[in-house]
């Protein structure tokens, strides 16, 4: 049980009647823990007690509780039901629909805020803006561009507001609208290098991301970990074989950065699609097996194509172990033996995937 429950049975059991302070505090502490009965309950104590119209605040309170615990019809009935509301109030729900991906929930609260007059404030159109961008609503989106410019902003929101609308714009596919953003920004801090380089890594534009990062250590941007996953990423599915060597090599000698299993996968596949088999074996052996089926499935592609059934047994095994039934792993490790000439091996495989299949209600790689 969380801190702040306990210390309110506590409180009870000692005889103090809470307040609308307590309130608020114990509904903070059922969203963190997804407390949902609990805030139920607490929900119909302070509706009996008559205190959810004197303070906005416990509005709020509640609507984020709810938003928290995944109940968001509840959490804008909350809100539909406050005598007071304020931006905060609009703002929680909103956070709420962004955080659990219904975009176009937020975009309709965002037009019943303004058609009541409530003007939105930054933390209201960063969250319109995530939304666009994973709605790819772009035109939403440059309609929200043109507020911000018409705003006088301080140097920190202006960077801020940058690197919101280009996550926007790069989600929208409209990189080139991000890069605008970007040079225009008097301040790019590592997040605005970082969105440019994902963007242009998502749409396999990978020179211009390679450039991006070139920009940014010569503005002496450090780059992180997630920087690199970026530009190994661009690299691996463009084939750049060298430049990925030279990126790893750099990111732990010249940076420091401990490489994750997302950059070794990376790597992997890498030297699996260029067909340099040892450097790909000695990779998976040295860090614990990757969560990815694609990864695995990936590789095992690669080894059809170069026809390496040393390796394709290993990947092979791994990707069963995440997917008994994944059809699509039996498949090409069946063709890995065939093309080899393992034919008995190629129909063991083959009766392995007809018994998932059958045991299976659903045998797709998910």
């Amino acid at each position: 049980m969380d801190i702040t429950l306990k210390y309110f049975e506590r409180m009870q059991s000692e005889g103090f009647s809470p307040d609308v302070i307590t309130f608020l505090s114990i509904m903070k502490a059922c969203g963190r823990i997804g407390a949902l009965d609990k805030g139920k309950h607490f929900h119909h104590v302070i509706l009996s007690r008559g205190f959810l119209g004197k303070d906005v605040m416990l509005c709020n309170a509640l609507v984020d509780m709810y938003a928290k615990c995944g109940m968001l019809a509840q959490a804008q009935k909350v809100l539909e039901e406050c005598p007071i509301r304020d931006v905060v109030t609009w703002n929680t729900l909103i956070q709420g629909y962004v955080e659990h991906g219904q975009c176009h929930k937020v975009l309709n609260c965002f037009e019943r805020m303004q058609s009541e007059g409530m003007s939105p404030n930054t933390i209201t159109l960063i969250y319109i803006l995530k939304a666009c961008g994973n709605a790819e609503v772009i035109d939403k989106g440059k309609e929200i561009h043109g507020e911000i410019a018409d705003m006088a902003l301080v140097v920190n929101d202006v960077m801020v507001f940058g690197n919101a609308l280009m996550d926007m714009y790069a989600k929208c596919g409209a990189l080139s609208k991000a890069q605008e953003v970007l040079e225009d920004l008097q301040v790019r801090d590592i997040v605005s290098w970082n969105t440019l380089i994902s963007g242009y890594s998502l749409q396999r534009e990978c020179h211009q991301a390679l450039d991006c990062f070139k920009r940014m250590e010569d503005e002496g941007v450090r780059p992180n970990a997630v920087t690199f996953l970026s530009v190994l990423s661009a690299c691996s599915h463009s084939g750049l074989f060298d430049e990925s060597q030279i990126l790893f090599a750099n990111m732990i000698e010249k940076y420091d950065i401990t490489p994750d299993m997302e950059h070794h996968n990376c790597m992997v596949m890498l030297y699996a699609c260029a067909g340099h088999f040892d450097k790909a074996i000695s990779m998976i052996q040295v860090r614990p097996s990757s969560d990815s089926l694609d990864v695995w499935l990936t590789i095992l592609g690669a080894c059809k194509k170069w026809g390496n059934v040393k390796l394709g047994r290993l990947v092979f095994d791994q990707a069963i172990q995440l997917n008994s039934g994944c059809a699509t792993a039996y498949i090409l490790m069946a063709n890995i033996f065939a093309n080899a000439g393992m034919q008995e091996d190629a129909e063991q495989v083959e009766a392995m995937r007809l018994k998932y299949a059958d045991s299976s209600d659903d045998n797709a790689c998910k």
